[in-house]
C-alpha cells in the first residue's frame, strides 16, 4: 500500500527530522556546496510552430522529430515517451533529416549559431559545425546521398548560403544567397551538386563546383514575381515553389513552365513529395492533395482544434504509413489518416501554448497537475504523470498567474487590466470573476487555511479577498514602491511577504494591513517560499546579477533544495536556505529564453518550468543525490553559460576549505592569460622594468636630429659583409610552462626557449635550432615515434608547428584557430592528429589533421584557465582537458566536440588539475592520472574518479608513465617513483645539491627548486629528463644522481651583459637575482652567484679581476672575477642603476642612474681602499645636468672624457674626475675616438642605425666590433638583431636583420676577437651565441635553406614596397600589366628604404578594355592543339605539321566575365585552369560573382571540373598547376597566392606577399613555388594549411645593375630562369642564383625590355621586341654554363604588339600579346613562324 503525503505533511517531516539533526543542517545551511541531487528532463509540452516551418519529421523507427526551444524532441506517440537532444544553447530555428531518416541536422539562432547533425535514435551527437552562420541558421537540407549539408543563415538583409562536408565539420563553399530573407533550400534529388533556395521574391538555382556555389535567379516570366515560401523537387526534376499569393509555380531550368492558381487562399506555406505525388499545406489550413502529374486530387480540410475554433495555418507536413504529420501554426501537431470511404481520422498529439509568453505555473496540491497561463488567452491543466493536456479554456485577457486552492478545488488566475478569476479545477468553468484593479495581477497566493485569497497587481498593491464571501476583498496592504512580483504566506495564515520590482521584500501582518520587522517574528514559518528575496536566498543571486536576472524560484522543504528559473534560460538548483552569496548551483539547460516560473509538483518528485518566449512547458525529474549517483551519462556541447554549470563547483562545507593556497608560481601560471595578450611583450620603461617617468623628446634633441638624418651624408648604402648564424643558446623557459622538454628516439633532448626549438645532443652538448617562430613558444610536445616536435607560440599569429627535431625541417605550419596563443599542444597516439589549446577567453581547443593542415574539430575549453591536455594513447577522438576546477573528457563529433565531466564523487573535492598522464591498456582498462595543486593524484577510469593518492605536499607539476612503473613531481622539489598501479612509493629522489654529480661546476639556483617536466630515456626509465622551475634541465640516474645538462636565467628579465676583455666568456645578470659566467668556447655554465636582489648591468674591469654591477635599488657592488665574490660596494642612490662602464685605464668607473645623474669612482683593484661609504670605490665626481634618466655610457680612450645618452634624446659629454660639463658640437664628435665598443646609439657615428619612425625605445643597444667597421643594434621592435657597417652616417642604412630572441632583445655584446656575438632577451630569459662569418654565396645558401631567420628570409623580414612606375619601367613592363594593391600597412610596418618614384593614383577597382587583357596562347605537349583567351571563352586552335592553322573553335564558354589566364595541366587527367575578372560592383558585398574565380575543366570535352576561389581579389593574373597536377596556385591582385586541391575543391592556404607588386609565378616543384618581383625571386613552399616565404639569394656581382626581373621560367627538373630588362637570363638552382648570361650584342639591346620565357627540352627561350622586330633567343642549360645557342627575328605583326607570353609545347613555341592580336607559331625544328588571327 502506498501512502500519499502533501506538501504540508512533509514540511512537518521535515521539521520533525530537522529537529533531530539540528547540528548537521544548520552546517549544511550555511554551505556553500551545491545541492544533493539534480533534475533530468523527462517530457516537453509544446512544439515551435508560429516561428517555423517544415520542422516536423519521421524518424526510421517512427517516432516524431521535432523541435521545443532549445531541445530536439524524439517523441514515441505509440508508447508516449519522449526522449531529448540538448546540444543546443539557444533557441533552435531550423531541422533537415537524411534521406534514410536516421540523422537530424538542427541550426540554432545566436551570435556563434552552430549547427549539430545527430542520431535520432541514440541522441548522440554525430557532427558540430561551427564558424559558419551568424544570427540564425534559417533551413537547412541534406543531399541525397547524405554527404553534404545546405545551410542558409544570418541576418535577413544578408542570408548566406554554405554547402559543408558536415561530417568532417568543413565548409565546402560560400556565397550570398539573397540581400533579403530566405524561407527554405533543398537539394535537387540524386545530386549532390544542385539545389534551390526560395524566399522573398525570388528563386535561385544553384550549382557547387570545387569550392564555390553559384547561382542564377529564377525566370518568372509573365507571372507576378513574389515571395516564395517553399520549395519540393517531383521526381522528374521539376520544382515545385509555393507562393504567398496561394498559387504553386512549376519550374525547370530555372524557368518557370506553368502555375497552379489559387491552391490556398492566403498562401501556399509548405510543399512536401511523397511516394504518390505531392502535398500542400496552406495558410487556410486544408491540405492539397495532388498526382505526380500536379493534378490536385483532393482537398483535406482543416483539423478540428482541440482549443481553437480551426487549427490555423499548416506549417510543417510529413507522411508515415499513410497518415500525414501536420504542424500548425498554433503549436499543435496532427496525425491526419484519409480513410477509404473519404472520412477523416484526425488526433493531436502534440500541444503547447500559442503565441505570447507563458508566467503563470501552479502545482496541484495533492496530484501530479499543474496548471499553465499566457499570454495566448488560455488556461491549461497538465496531467504529468500521462504526459498529456487535460483542459484548456480561452479567455479575453493575456493570462499572468494561477494558484489552486488548498484543497485543489479551485484555481484562481491573473489576468491583464485588473482582473482575476476563479475556476472549478476539474473542468476550468468559471466560477467568479472580480475585476477592482486596473492593471495586470502579476501574482496570487491562497493562504494555507483556505480561507483567504491574496493577489498582487502591477499597482503596487496586495488584496486580500475573502474565500468564503464570494471573493470580497476585506484588506489591502500598501507600501510597495514598485510593482509587486511575488507572493508567499506564512504557515499560521497571518503574514504574508512579498518581493516588489524595486528589490523590496516586505513583510505585512495581513489582519493589521501593517509592515511588520522579521525580527519582530522569529518564530514564524512559510508555507511556501516562491519569492527571489531575502537572506534566506542571497546565495542564488551571482556576484554581478542584475535584479531582473531571477525570474522565479521555489524551495523543497523535504529535500532542502530550491529550485530557480533565469533570464539565461536555466534552471538552476541550490541548497535552501542558501544565505551566502555566491553560492554553487546545478544547472540545466532546455529553454531558450528566459524562464519565467517554476515549481516543484506535492510529492517533491518533479519539477515543473515554463519558458518565456518559447511557450514551453518542461517537467524534470528530480534525483537526489542521496538516492543515486549524479548523472555522469550526460554528454555536454560547450555552451556560453557553462561557467555556471556544476564544473565550477568546489566540492566543501567551509567557504574556505579545500581551496588550494595560491602559491607564487601557481599565481604565475594564472596570470598567464592576463600577461600574455598576443602581442610581443615589451619594457618600454627602461633597464629592469623599473617605472620611468614619462619625458617629451624635444624636437632639437640629438635623437631627433639622428633620427631624422638624410641620406645624403657619407658612408657606403650597402650591408655589411658579415652575417651571424645562432651557435648556442642559454636557457629553458620553465617559469610559465610545463611537460616542455622531452627525449627524442635517436637521443637528443629537445626543449624551447624564446623563439627557439632547441634540440641538444646530451653527450658532446651540441645544439641544433628550429627557427621558424616569430614569438615566445609556449608548448612543445614530441610525436609517438620520437622524431617530430609540434610546438604552439604567443603572439598574435598564434600559431603551431610541427617540425623535424634531426634536420629542423619545418613540416606543416598551422594557422587560424586560435587568439593571443597556443598554450598546450599534444600528439595523438598514432601520431596523425595534434591538439592544441588556446589562450583566447574561452581557451578554445582545436585538433588538427597536421600533415594535411586543416582543421579536423574545435569547441570551446572553459571559462576557466585551462592547464593542459592529452591524448588517450588508444583512441584518436579522445582527449582530455584539465585546469581550474574542471577535467573534462573530449570526444569528436564532427567539426566539433561534445565533453563528458569527471564525476568526482561525495567522497572527493574538485581542485586545480595542472598535469596528467595515462596507464593500464586499450578501451576500458585505460586509466588516467591527474595532478592536483592540492599535492593529491586522483586516479580515474571511464570518467569516474576511483581513488586519490596523496602524492606530494605541495602542487604536482609532472606525471610520468612508464612501462615499470609511475613517476611524479612537484614544486617540493622532490621525483617520487610508484609502482606500476600507483599504489605505493617505491622511492623519493630528492633534486638538492648534495645529489650533484662531481663534476658539476656549480650547485642549482636554489636548493629542492619545483620540477616542471619528466620524460624518460628511449626504451628505459634512465636516465629520466628532469626539468626545474630555475631554467635547469636535469639527467637523473637509477641512483638519484643528478647532471646539469642545460642552465639559464629562470624569470624577470636579462639586461646586463659583458664579455671578457681576453677569452671567451661572458657574464649575465637578470631577474632571477644571479650573476652567470658563460663559457663561450665550450658552451658551459662555468659559475652562478645569487644576488639576493635584482641587479641589471654589469661590466668588466680592464684587468678581467672585477667586475662591477649595477641593481635596481641604487647601489653599485664589485665582484671578484672569476670567484664571483663580493669585493666591496657602495649605495649613493635610490633609484636603478642603468649602466656601469670602467675607463680604459681602469682607473675610473662611471655609473649612470635613473635619479640623472652619472657618479666617477675611484677603483681599487687591491681592496687597499676603504672609504667611510664602502670598500674598493671612492667617490671623486658627480656628473649633472641630464634631464632624463641615463641609459648609456661610454669612455673616451683617454679614460678622461664620457659620453652620456638620457631618456630624453639627449647626447651629453662629461670630464673625469670631477664630472665637468663639456659642450661638444656634432662636427667634433664624430672625430672622437671612443672606446670599444661604443655604446652609445645617439653618437654620430651611428645614426643610420635609426629609421624616421623609430621611438627612442625602439633600440636598447649597441656595440661596435673591436677591429671590424661593423656595429650591433638589438631593439624592442620584433625581437630583432641587425648589423650595419661603421660608421654609418646619415639616414637609415641597408642592413642585415635576424630574429631568435621572442621578446625585446635587451643587450649585445662582441667577443674580444669578434669570432661570436652576444645577445640577451628581456622577457625570454635567454641568451644567444651568434657566430659571426664573412658573407659569401656558399653560407647564404646555408642559411637559406636551414635558417629562415638568419639574414632576412622569412616573410616578416620583407620589406613592404610601394609601387612605383619607376620599378614599372625598370622591368619592362606597362602600368596596365599588373593590378594596383593599396597596402593598409602603417609606417611602422613599412621598413623600406627605395627612393620613391611616381606613385600611381589609387583606385579601388580597376577596369580592364578587352585589349588590355592577355589571349595566353598555350601548346598543348603534342603541338596538336592551342588554347588562348578571348573575352570570357576559350578558343582552341588545331595545328597542322610545321605551324599551320587547321582551323579553330570555341572550347570553354562556362565563364561570364573576361578571362585574364589560363594554365594548361599535362599529367592525366589533363585539365585547364582558366581565371576570370571580377565583377564590376560593391567589393564589400560577399557575393562570388564580385570576386575572381577559376574554373577547371577538361580540355577533352569543356567540361567543368570546379570552380575556385581564394578571397576577396577582383583580378587573377597568373596559374600554375603542381608538377603532379594534384594542386593550382593562383596569384590574386599581383600580392595574394592561393593553393588549392582541385580535385576536392579545397583551398588550402594563402599568403598575403607584402612586397609591392609580383609579377609572375610558377611551381617549381608539388608544394614549391616561385614568384617574381621586379626586384627579387621569393620561394613559398606549403607546409600545412599555410605558404612559408624565404627570399632568394643571389651574390652582388652576379645580377645587373640598376636591371629589373620581368620574366620568369621553371624547367622540368625544377630550376628557375628570371629574365632581366637588360635583357640578360640568371639561373637559380634551389634558392640560389648560380649563372647569367648577357644577350648577344646583335641587334643591340634598348633597356628596358620586356622578356618572356619559356623552358624545357634542355633550352631556354627568350622573347622580345627590339625595335620593330621580335627577337627569340635560345639558350642551351645542360651544360655547367649557360650558352646562347641560336636566335630568331620576327617582324613585329602589328605596332603595339609585344610578347607578353611565351609557352613551349613539344617542337614548337608560342607567343602570345593582347586579346584579339595575332598570335605567332615558331617552329623551333625549322625556324619557320606562322601568323594566326585569333578568330
Amino acid at each position: 500500500m502506498t501512502t500519499h503525503y502533501s506538501r504540508r505533511d512533509r514540511l512537518c517531516q521535515w521539521s520533525c527530522l530537522c529537529l533531530c539533526v539540528y547540528p548537521l543542517c544548520v552546517k549544511r545551511m550555511g554551505s556553500r556546496q551545491p545541492p544533493d541531487g539534480s533534475l533530468e528532463l523527462v517530457w516537453v509540452f509544446g512544439y515551435n510552430g508560429h516561428t517555423a516551418r517544415n520542422n516536423v519529421k519521421i524518424n526510421k523507427d517512427g517516432h516524431l522529430v521535432y523541435y521545443v526551444a532549445g531541445v530536439g524532441v524524439v517523441h514515441d506517440i505509440t508508447l508516449r515517451k519522449q526522449t531529448f537532444y540538448t546540444g543546443h544553447n539557444n533557441d533552435i530555428t531550423s531541422l533537415a533529416m537524411t534521406g534514410d531518416m536516421h540523422l537530424a541536422a538542427t541550426g540554432q539562432v545566436g551570435k556563434d549559431a552552430y549547427i549539430t547533425v545527430w542520431d535520432t535514435s541514440t541522441r548522440d551527437p554525430i557532427s558540430v559545425i561551427r564558424d559558419g552562420h551568424t544570427h540564425r541558421v534559417s533551413t537547412l537540407s541534406f543531399s541525397s546521398d547524405k554527404k553534404l549539408l545546405a545551410s542558409v543563415g544570418g541576418p535577413d538583409h544578408k542570408q548566406e548560403l554554405m554547402v559543408w562536408e558536415w561530417h568532417k565539420g568543413r565548409r565546402l563553399a560560400y556565397n550570398i544567397a539573397f540581400s533579403g530573407r530566405v524561407e527554405e533550400v533543398e537539394w535537387e534529388p540524386g545530386s549532390n551538386s544542385r539545389l534551390v533556395t526560395c524566399g522573398h521574391n525570388h528563386v535561385r538555382f544553384w550549382k557547387l563546383s570545387g569550392n564555390v556555389i553559384q547561382g542564377n535567379s529564377g525566370v518568372f516570366g509573365k507571372e507576378t514575381t513574389c515571395d516564395q515560401v517553399s520549395v519540393s523537387h517531383m521526381p522528374d526534376n521539376r520544382v515545385v515553389t509555393g507562393t504567398s499569393t496561394g498559387h504553386l509555380y512549376i519550374w525547370s531550368k530555372s524557368k518557370l513552365v506553368s502555375a497552379i492558381k489559387d491552391v490556398h487562399p492566403g498562401g501556399v506555406l509548405v510543399t512536401e513529395v511523397y511516394s504518390g505525388g505531392l502535398l500542400s499545406g496552406g495558410k487556410d489550413g486544408t491540405i492539397g492533395v495532388f498526382d505526380k502529374q500536379l493534378n490536385r486530387v483532393s482537398t483535406v480540410p482543416g483539423a478540428p482544434s482541440l482549443v481553437y475554433e480551426v487549427a490555423g495555418p499548416i506549417h510543417s507536413l510529413a507522411v508515415h504509413n499513410e497518415k500525414i504529420i501536420v504542424g500548425t501554426e498554433k503549436n499543435e501537431v496532427w496525425t491526419v489518416k484519409v480513410e477509404h470511404d473519404g472520412g477523416l481520422g484526425a488526433a493531436c498529439v502534440v500541444q503547447g501554448h500559442g503565441l505570447g509568453e507563458v508566467w503563470g505555473l501552479a502545482t496541484h496540491p495533492t496530484r501530479s497537475v499543474a496548471i499553465t497561463a499566457s499570454d495566448d488567452h488560455t488556461v491549461r491543466l497538465w496531467d504529468l504523470e500521462e504526459r498529456r493536456p487535460m483542459t484548456t479554456i480561452v479567455v479575453e485577457k493575456a493570462a499572468r498567474a494561477a494558484a489552486f486552492s488548498p484543497d485543489g478545488q479551485d484555481v484562481a488566475v491573473g489576468l491583464s487590466h485588473g482582473i482575476f478569476i476563479i475556476l472549478q479545477a476539474e473542468h476550468l468553468e468559471e466560477k467568479y470573476r472580480i475585476s477592482d484593479r486596473k492593471e495586470v495581477r502579476h501574482d496570487l497566493k491562497y493562504s494555507p487555511c483556505g480561507e483567504t485569497l491574496a493577489v498582487a497587481s502591477n499597482d503596487n498593491f496586495v488584496d486580500i479577498y475573502k474565500v468564503d464571501k464570494e471573493y470580497e476583498r476585506i484588506y489591502v496592504l500598501k507600501g510597495a514602491s514598485s510593482f509587486i512580483t511575488h507572493l508567499d504566506w506564512s504557515s499560521d495564515c497571518n503574514y504574508l511577504q512579498l518581493n516588489s520590482g524595486d528589490g523590496e521584500r516586505l513583510l505585512y501582518n495581513v489582519a493589521k494591513e501593517s509592515l511588520v520587522d522579521e525580527s519582530d517574528i522569529p518564530g514564524v514559518e512559510w508555507s511556501s517560499w516562491t519569492g527571489v528575496l531575502g537572506p534566506q536566498v542571497k546565495g542564488i543571486w551571482h556576484k554581478y546579477a542584475d535584479l531582473s536576472d531571477v525570474n522565479a524560484c521555489d524551495a523543497n522543504f523535504y529535500f532542502g533544495v530550491m529550485v530557480t528559473g533565469d533570464d539565461y534560460g536555466l534552471v538552476k538548483l541550490f541548497r535552501f536556505p542558501c544565505p551566502k552569496k555566491g553560492s554553487k548551483g546545478r544547472s540545466v539547460v532546455g529553454h531558450s529564453a528566459h524562464v519565467t516560473n517554476v515549481r516543484w509538483t506535492s510529492d517533491s518528485e518533479y519539477v515543473v518550468s515554463v519558458g518565456g518566449a518559447d511557450h514551453a512547458v518542461f517537467l524534470w525529474k528530480f534525483r537526489s543525490s542521496r538516492r543515486i549517483s549524479a548523472p555522469h551519462q550526460t554528454v555536454r556541447l560547450p555552451s556560453a553559460v557553462e561557467g555556471e554549470s556544476e564544473d565550477d563547483i568546489i566540492d566543501t562545507e567551509d567557504e574556505l576549505e579545500g581551496i588550494p593556497e595560491l602559491t607564487q608560481d601557481l599565481e604565475q601560471e594564472l596570470a598567464v592569460n592576463r600577461r600574455k595578450t598576443g602581442t610581443r611583450r615589451q619594457n618600454k620603461n627602461g633597464r629592469g622594468n623599473r617605472p620611468v617617468t614619462g619625458v617629451e623628446i624635444a624636437e632639437e634633441s640629438t635623437f631627433t636630429r639622428r633620427r631624422n638624418a638624410k641620406s645624403g651624408k657619407a658612408g657606403h648604402d650597402t650591408p655589411p659583409p658579415q652575417c651571424l648564424r645562432i651557435k648556442h643558446v642559454f636557457g629553458y623557459h620553465a617559469h610559465e610552462c610545463r611537460n616542455n622538454a622531452h627525449w627524442l628516439k635517436d637521443g637528443q633532448v629537445v626543449y624551447h626557449v624564446a623563439a627557439i626549438g632547441v634540440a641538444i645532443d646530451p653527450s658532446t652538448g651540441v645544439q641544433k635550432h628550429y627557427l621558424h617562430h616569430t614569438d615566445d613558444i609556449l608548448c612543445l610536445a614530441v610525436h609517438p615515434q620520437g622524431q617530430l616536435v609540434a610546438s604552439g607560440q604567443i603572439g598574435r599569429e598564434a600559431t603551431v608547428h610541427v617540425w623535424d627535431a634531426t634536420d629542423m625541417r619545418i613540416m606543416s605550419l598551422l594557422q587560424g584557430g586560435h587568439m593571443r596563443g597556443v598554450s598546450s599542444v599534444a600528439f595523438s597516439g598514432d601520431g596523425e592528429r595534434v591538439a592544441s589549446l588556446g589562450l583566447d577567453d574561452y581557451h578554445t581547443v582545436v585538433i588538427w589533421n597536421w600533415l594535411k593542415g586543416y582543421k579536423i574539430a574545435s569547441a570551446r575549453g572553459h571559462s576557466d584557465k585551462v592547464f593542459g591536455m592529452r591524448f588517450s594513447p588508444t583512441n584518436n577522438n579522445r582527449l582530455v582537458t584539465f585546469g581550474i576546477k574542471h577535467i573534462k573528457f573530449w570526444s569528436q563529433a564532427g567539426g566539433g566536440l561534445t565533453y563528458r565531466q569527471v564525476v568526482l564523487g561525495p567522497k572527493f573535492k574538485q581542485n586545480t588539475v595542472l598535469c596528467s598522464s595515462v596507464g593500464g591498456g586499450e578501451g576500458a582498462s585505460e586509466w588516467w592520472l591527474l595532478g592536483l595543486s592540492s599535492g593529491y593524484v586522483f586516479v580515474v577510469k571511464d570518467a569516474k574518479v576511483e581513488r586519490s593518492v596523496k602524492a606530494h605536499k605541495v602542487p604536482v607539476y609532472a606525471i610520468l608513465v612508464t612501462q615499470e612503473s609511475i613517476w611524479t613531481a612537484g614544486q617540493g622539489g622532490y621525483v617520487c617513483k610508484w609502482d606500476s598501479e600507483m599504489k605505493r612509493s617505491v622511492k623519493v629522489f630528492p633534486v638538492t645539491d648534495h645529489f650533484l654529480e662531481n663534476s658539476a661546476a656549480f650547485g642549482l639556483t636554489s636548493s629542492q627548486p619545483g620540477l616542471r617536466s619528466l620524460s624518460a630515456a628511449p626504451g628505459t626509465d634512465f636516465p629520466l629528463l628532469v626539468a626545474t622551475q630555475h631554467a635547469e634541465i636535469l639527467l637523473m640516474d637509477a641512483d638519484g644522481m643528478f647532471t646539469v645538462l642545460v642552465q639559464g636565467h629562470s624569470k624577470g628579465e636579462v639586461w646586463g651583459l659583458d664579455t671578457h676583455p681576453r677569452l671567451l666568456e661572458a657574464v649575465t645578470v637578470g631577474g632571477d637575482n644571479t650573476l652567470r659566467r658563460w663559457s663561450l668556447e665550450d658552451y658551459d655554465a662555468l659559475a652562478s652567484a645569487n644576488l639576493r636582489k635584482t641587479a641589471c648591468c654589469v661590466h668588466f674591469h680592464p684587468s678581467a679581476v672585477l667586475l662591477s654591477l649595477g641593481y635596481l635599488d641604487g647601489s653599485v657592488a664589485l665582484y671578484l672575477y672569476p670567484s664571483l665574490v663580493k669585493h666591496g660596494g657602495v649605495h649613493h642612490r635610490s633609484e636603478g642603476i642603468s649602466d656601469v662602464k670602467f675607463s680604459p685605464d681602469g682607473r675610473f668607473l662611471a655609473v649612470g642612474s635613473h635619479e640623472r645623474v652619472v657618479d666617477i669612482y675611484v677603483v681599487d683593484t687591491d681592496g687597499d681602499i676603504v672609504s667611510q661609504e664602502g670598500s674598493g670605490l671612492r667617490r671623486v665626481g658627480i656628473c649633472r645636468g641630464a634631464s632624463s634618466w641615463v641609459t648609456h655610457l661610454t669612455w673616451h680612450e683617454n679614460s678622461r672624457l664620457i659620453q652620456i645618452n638620457t631618456g630624453a634624446g639627449e647626447q651629453l659629454f662629461y670630464e673625469a674626475p670631477h664630472g665637468t660639463r663639456q659642450l661638444i658640437p656634432d662636427s667634433t664628435t664624430a672625430e672622437l675616438a671612443w672606446t670599444s665598443p661604443l655604446t652609445c646609439p645617439l653618437d654620430a657615428t651611428v645614426e643610420g642605425v635609426w629609421a624616421p619612425d623609430m621611438d627612442l625605445t625602439d633600440i636598447n643597444a649597441i656595440a661596435t666590433a673591436h677591429n671590424l667597421p661593423v656595429v650591433a643594434t638589438v631593439s624592442d621592435e620584433e625581437g630583432l638583431v641587425r648589423l650595419f657597417r661603421y660608421p654609418c652616417m646619415g639616414g637609415l642604412k641597408k642592413h642585415r636583420q635576424y630574429r631568435g630572441h621572442s621578446a625585446h632583445v635587451t643587450n649585445v655584446k662582441w667577443v674580444y676577437d669578434n669570432s661570436l656575438i652576444v645577445t640577451t632577451g628581456g622577457g625570454d630569459t635567454s641568451v644567444i651565441v651568434w657566430k659571426v662569418r664573412q658573407g659569401s654565396l656558399k653560407q647564404d645558401k646555408e642559411d637559406t635553406l636551414h635558417s629562415p631567420q638568419n639574414g632576412e628570409h622569412t616573410l616578416d623580414d620583407l620589406p613592404d614596397e610601394d609601387l612605383t612606375i619607376m620599378d614599372l619601367e625598370a622591368a619592362g613592363l606597362d602600368d596596365d600589366d599588373v593590378p594596383l594593391i593599396v597596402h593598409t600597412t602603417s609606417t611602422k610596418d613599412r621598413k623600406s628604404t627605395r627612393t620613391p618614384g611616381k606613385t600611381r593614383e589609387p583606385q579601388s577597382h580597376r577596369k580592364r578594355s578587352a585589349g588590355q587583357l592577355r589571349s595566353i596562347p598555350t601548346l598543348t605537349p603534342d603541338d596538336k592543339k592551342a588554347f588562348y583567351c578571348s573575352g570570357s571563352a576559350v578558343g582552341q586552335l588545331n595545328i597542322a605539321e610545321g605551324g599551320e592553322m587547321e582551323g579553330q573553335r570555341l572550347v570553354y564558354g562556362e565563364h561570364t566575365a573576361a578571362i585574364t589566364f589560363l594554365a594548361l595541366s599535362v599529367n592525366d587527367p589533363k585539365m585547364i585552369a582558366t581565371a576570370q575578372l571580377g565583377m564590376e560592383g560593391d567589393v564589400s558585398e560577399d557575393n562570388v560573382e564580385n570576386f575572381a574565380l577559376v574554373h577547371v575543366w577538361r580540355p577533352s570535352d569543356g567540361t567543368n571540373v570546379a570552380v575556385l576561389r581564394g578571397g576577396k581579389e577582383t583580378i587573377i593574373t597568373a596559374l600554375s598547376f603542381s608538377p603532379s597536377g594534384r594542386f593550382l596556385a593562383s596569384l590574386a591582385d599581383a600580392s595574394t597566392v592561393h593553393v588549392f586541391n582541385w580535385i576536392k575543391g579545397a583551398h588550402i592556404a594563402h599568403s598575403e606577399l607584402k612586397v609591392g607588386m609580383v609579377t609572375a609565378m610558377a611551381h617549381t616543384g608539388e608544394t614549391t613555388l616561385a614568384v617574381l618581383t621586379p626586384r627579387t625571386v621569393l620561394f613559398l613552399d606549403l607546409v600545412g594549411n599555410s605558404l612559408i616565404t624565404t627570399r632568394g639569394h643571389a651574390s652582388p656581382d652576379l645580377l645587373p645593375d640598376d636591371a629589373a626581373f620581368n620574366g620568369l621560367g621553371v624547367s622540368p627538373n625544377g630550376r628557375v630562369y628570371v629574365g632581366c630588362s637588360d635583357g640578360s637570363v640568371v639561373e637559380w638552382k634551389g634558392r640560389i642564383a648560380t649563372r647569367r648570361i648577357m644577350a648577344p650584342d646583335e641587334p643591340p639591346i634598348i633597356s628596358p625590355v620586356r622578356m618572356s620565357i619559356a623552358v624545357g627540352q634542355g633550352a631556354v627561350f627568350t622573347a622580345c621586341r627590339l625595335g620593330s622586330i621580335i627577337v627569340v633567343r635560345c639558350y642551351t642549360t645542360d651544360d655547367d654554363e649557360l650558352h646562347f645557342f641560336s636566335d630568331s627575328k620576327i617582324a613585329t605583326p602589328e605596332e603595339n604588339w609585344i610578347p607578353v607570353s611565351a609557352r613551349l609545347g613539344g617542337a614548337m613555341l608560342i607567343l602570345g600579346a593582347r586579346r584579339n592580336q595575332p598570335l605567332i607559331i615558331l617552329d623551333l625544328k625549322s625556324g619557320k613562324f606562322t601568323l594566326i588571327d585569333q578568330g
